[in-house]
């Protein structure tokens, strides 16, 4: 698998999701959208650590409530 370029960066402007340039923090996440969530970075290659390791600032910013989620799984 590829993965795309956007998913090294670890810039917490940059979507991890579609590469696009975030401009302001995102809405809360529910258990149903972060399953979701998890679901669609898996398949994007990216692993639990990598989202709770170097991609943790990013999701905080963009996805409040995701990372303290996915801790509790």
């Amino acid at each position: 698998m590829i993965k795309a370029e956007w998913l090294e960066s670890t810039d917490k402007s940059i979507c991890l999701c579609c590469g696009q340039k975030v401009m302001h923090p995102g809405k809360p996440m529910s258990p149903e959208r972060s399953l979701r969530a998890l679901l669609m970075f898996n398949a994007f290659g990216l692993t639990r650590e990598d989202l709770l390791g170097k991609h943790r600032e990013q999701l905080e910013y963009q996805s409040p409530g995701f990372v303290a989620w996915l801790e509790g799984q």
